[in-house]
């Protein structure tokens, strides 16, 4: 019995002298005694980890959280948040900004980012800008125009010029006819209306004013009067017809 358990001892020792698992810790990266440091919290909003996703190596630092409208830095990912209205980002990946809607009662809701002016309030704190606003002389853009006191009212360059013979100062500070661009005021006995530059005492479609026309009750503009022939225009239930009414 003594020689089996001397054999048996030897067996060990021979075990364990080829053995790298017996006694020896040296692949174990723990050092002895060391605490294994805790994993790092999940930052928040951190997207879940897809299944099947290889475990994070040992040492690799946190992934930051997504920025507003966008995954992590380096990543075209796109993570739905809640909207932020006027922030000029997009939270909810839908590709553009929400607007604040109508907070200065005007009926245009507040322009984000790459909307056209022209469609959308400009400045939602002030209920005298819209587009379509006439231009007033206060030092805003009344009319989402780009441009700021632009008519010919507030333009120093349109002083003595007749009145309704431009409607416009240019950049430049000269006064001009929008619709008539380049030449200037319109000259005298006529007007600046939506075709340009318009005789009023003759135009059977701007007669006496500008936008003013006739109607089938007329059939021609005399002296910036609307006249059937020789004679003056029909009333409203009679046409105008060969230059008399019937």
């Amino acid at each position: 019995m003594r020689r089996i358990a001397s054999l048996g001892s030897f067996i060990v020792l021979v075990l364990c002298a080829v053995s790298p698992a017996c006694g020896d810790d040296s692949s174990d990266p723990t050092p002895d005694g060391a605490v294994t440091p805790p994993t790092p919290p999940t930052p928040p909003g951190t997207p879940p980890t897809p299944p099947g996703t290889p475990p994070t190596p040992p040492g690799t630092p946190p992934t930051p959280p997504p920025t507003d409208g966008g995954g992590p830095p380096g990543s075209d990912a796109c993570v739905p948040r809640i909207e932020i209205c006027g922030d000029r980002m997009d939270q909810n990946c839908d590709g553009r900004d929400q607007s604040c809607g109508d907070n200065d009662a005007d009926r245009f809701n507040a322009c984000r980012e790459g909307d056209d002016l022209t469609t959308c309030d400009c400045d939602d704190t002030q209920s005298s800008v819209y587009p379509g606003h006439p231009e007033e002389c206060d030092g805003r853009d009344n009319d989402c125009d780009g441009r700021v006191d632009e008519v010919a009212s507030c333009c120093a360059g349109c002083m003595g010029v007749s009145p309704g013979a431009a409607d416009v100062c240019l950049e430049d500070g000269t006064c001009d006819c929008s619709t008539a661009e380049g030449v200037g005021p319109c000259p005298a006995g006529s007007a600046c209306c939506s075709r340009g530059c318009t005789d009023l005492s003759t135009d059977v479609t701007h007669c006496g004013f500008c936008e003013l026309a006739c109607g089938n009750t007329a059939d021609r503009c005399t002296g910036g009067m609307c006249m059937c022939g020789t004679g003056p225009q029909c009333d409203f239930i009679t046409m105008c017809s060969g230059g008399s009414c019937g």
